[in-house]
């Protein structure tokens, strides 16, 4: 057994330092539309070419003008 009282309070801290990380690495809102918009935005901002399936998400979410019709 481990005599160090402090040693339970460190490894308490590890386990929820740990489960707060996956937390937040693993939340339900990033899905893969979010994705695919982040990276359209991002290769349009380095006037890159892009994919078929970036030029297909609809435009209305990231086009400015038709939000202010």
């Amino acid at each position: 057994m481990i005599n160090n009282p402090y040693t339970y309070l460190f490894i308490s801290f590890l386990v929820l330092f740990a489960i707060l990380i996956l937390f937040f690495n693993l939340k339900p809102n990033k899905t893969l539309l979010n994705n695919k918009i982040l990276l359209k935005n991002l290769l349009e901002s380095f006037d890159l070419e892009l994919p078929e399936e970036l030029k297909r998400l609809e435009k209305s979410s990231t086009d400015p003008q038709k939000k202010l019709s």
